[in-house]
């Protein structure tokens, strides 16, 4: 039945939602099978809900081998001038002042903390008034001391320059001089705290980086003819020796003067106490005070201290050089360069430099240990410092040394010493008065240095050949002619040989010897060092198996002597004789450039000349070659290169 008066929309609107209805039903129940609405995004992808614990595992795990991965890549490190910064930031600075709007609380009076008189805070000149320079004090009287030795041949393979000091052919012997001095640290620190009528140094220009021994400066004059002493020249150091004064000029900034003390301060030992020259022969160096038993002044615990001193800076040595890495295997000479480690699997290995180097270090500390038991038995902590810095304002008196190898054999010196220190004003005029040019002097140089100490007592340093007259006779019957005994000395292989004679006028003084003990000579280009110090050991050891390696000779067992010098004249002296109350006679004899010279028995065997070469030759016949391979170079001499222009 047809309903009258209702609009068709009306009459068919329910049909019409439902059919809307039923088609998003549809049209949702498709999305779910035809799009992905449900997906999970994973770091950068998307994943349905089922695979997401497969996602996460995946990520997981690739988590994980890049955490134990032992060499991962690494960002590329930018270079950062820190420097360049500093300094650019400096030279544009200027003098706005940024001022926070609220204090952040009570002010600190700085000045007071560092004992800092006639500072201005708000200014910018005159800031420190009235400053002093750093009265350096003085070194001891230096005690010198005299002394031969063979250098290793591979010490001027490692240090080029030392050719310069030695014979052209081996052994090369040659003489030096080492000079010690003290120095006392408590006074300098006296000095800087303004004690006992010092002036003092404001702490703030010196607090930050502390004071260091930058070098022992010593100069020397030699004896002349007329018995007056000769212009004063510096001493030539060994080549490889720390001189942290080389390595600062007034030019520097005061960044590397702070890097330079730290240094020395690290490498104190070294610097203060540099090592003697590697050598193969000859007495084993020991310091000037105990060569000359200069220690009637000392105390018992004074002098166990002094010893400790110096085993713990040859400690430190030992275990910096034990550091450095073995030089690699040569191929010149028509050798292989094979490394002596690989030869003989079967047999036992041989030892190398480090193996010597490792069993003077346990040498070294057991006497340490020795040392420290006697010190603990008097009651007294022992003082060591064997990583190698010193607090240099604690020690009452620092043992300072020096070797000087640019001496002639047969000349008689003496010596003057000086300490150097880092300047404490070093490039800090800004916070002098500006106006005052004798406070800005103060500024210039990076050093301070001090008065020059008196001179030590005259050292002879032994010639290379000389003679001796030990005895002399007058003839009883006119027709025989006088005589004389004549001990000659010539130096070899670190020790001088001797051989006795008996002259008469107008002989010349020459002889012949036989050199007694296993000497050899060296092929530096064909054996290495380790290889060379291998056979030393053996033959030292009197090992018969003992096979002689390339590359090494058997030195000469003949020594000729010749001093081309003739006996003129053999002549009583009754003056002397009465003074003397037995026979004394005066021999002349003529040199080779024909000057006349005056000898006597009892002036000859008298002198400290004829005891030390009478101790060395007797020192020879027992006497035996070390190892080579030492290091030529100190291990702190690397810290303190000149800059370069």
């Amino acid at each position: 039945m047809k309903l009258k008066g209702v609009n068709p929309i009306a009459q068919h609107i329910e049909k019409a939602v439902l059919g809307l209805t039923v088609l998003i039903f549809l049209a949702v129940i498709s999305m779910q099978f035809v799009t992905s609405p449900n997906n999970v995004k994973a770091g950068s992808r998307e994943v349905a809900p089922d695979q997401i614990y497969n996602e996460l595992a995946s990520t997981a795990s690739a988590l994980q081998s890049q955490i134990s991965d032992s060499s991962p890549s690494l960002p590329e490190v930018q270079p950062v001038a820190l420097l360049d910064r500093y300094n650019n930031a400096f030279a544009s600075s200027n003098d706005n002042e940024t001022k926070l709007p609220v204090a952040l609380g009570e002010g600190f009076d700085i000045t007071q903390a560092l004992d800092i008189t006639g500072f201005d805070p708000k200014g910018h000149s005159n800031v420190i008034a009235n400053i002093e320079p750093l009265q350096v004090p003085e070194t001891s009287t230096p005690i010198a001391a005299s002394s031969w030795g063979t250098l290793d041949p591979y010490a001027v393979i490692e240090v080029p320059e030392y050719a310069n000091f030695v014979p052209a052919a081996q052994p090369f012997d040659m003489p030096t001089v080492s000079i010690e001095a003290s120095f006392s640290g408590a006074t300098l620190r006296d000095v800087l705290e303004g004690n006992d009528g010092y002036p003092g140094v404001p702490r703030l220009f010196w607090v930050s980086t502390g004071m260091a021994v930058m070098g022992l400066e010593v100069q020397r004059q030699e004896l002349q003819a007329d018995g007056s002493w000769g212009s004063t020249q510096p001493i030539t150091t060994p080549p490889g020796t720390p001189l942290p004064t080389g390595a600062v000029t007034k030019d520097d900034g005061l960044v590397r003067l702070n890097e330079i003390i730290a240094s020395a301060q690290d490498a104190s030992h070294q610097v203060m106490q540099p090592s003697y020259p590697p050598t193969i022969a000859g007495p084993a160096w020991i310091p000037p005070s105990e060569l000359l038993d200069d220690n009637q002044g000392l105390t018992e615990t004074q002098r166990l201290q002094r010893q400790l001193t110096r085993l713990t800076a040859e400690l430190d040595q030992l275990n910096n050089a034990g550091n450095r890495p073995q030089p690699s295997g040569r191929t010149s000479g028509g050798r292989s360069g094979k490394n002596p480690s690989t030869r003989d699997p079967g047999g036992t290995p041989p030892r190398t430099s480090r193996d010597r180097n490792k069993e003077r270090i346990d040498f070294v500390e057991d006497q340490i240990d020795k040392i420290k038991d006697e010190l603990e038995a008097l009651g007294i902590e022992a003082d060591t410092d064997a990583a190698g810095a010193t607090d240099i304002l604690n020690q009452d008196a620092l043992q300072l040394w020096a070797h000087d190898i640019g001496v002639k054999p047969g000349a008689t010196y003496r010596y003057r010493t000086r300490v150097v220190l880092n300047n404490p004003y070093f490039r800090k005029g800004p916070y002098l008065d500006e106006t005052d040019d004798a406070q800005q002097a103060l500024t210039v140089e990076p050093f301070s240095r001090g008065d020059w100490s008196s001179w030590s007592d005259p050292v002879a340093v032994g010639a290379k050949e000389f003679f001796f007259v030990t005895e002399a006779t007058q003839p009883i019957s006119g027709a025989d002619l006088p005589q004389a005994k004549v001990e000659l000395y010539s130096m070899y292989y670190g020790y001088y040989r001797r051989s006795s004679m008996n002259i008469e006028p107008g002989q010349p003084l020459a002889a012949n010897l036989r050199v007694s003990g296993d000497f050899v000579l060296f092929d530096t280009g064909a054996l290495e060092a380790d290889e060379a110090a291998e056979y030393i050991e053996k033959l030292n050891n009197d090992d018969a198996d003992t096979d002689t390696p390339a590359g090494i000779s058997t030195a000469p067992d003949r020594l000729s002597i010749n001093l081309n010098t003739f006996l003129v004249q053999i002549a009583s002296d009754p003056v002397a004789a009465l003074r003397a109350d037995q026979q004394v006679s005066t021999l002349i004899f003529r040199l080779p450039d024909g000057t006349l010279i005056q000898r006597s028995p009892i002036e000859d065997r008298s002198t400290t000349l004829y005891e030390q070469a009478q101790s060395s030759s007797s020192q020879a016949a027992r006497s035996s070659l070390r190892p080579t391979g030492q290091p030529a170079r100190s291990p702190a001499a690397d810290l303190f290169l000149p800059i370069e222009p």
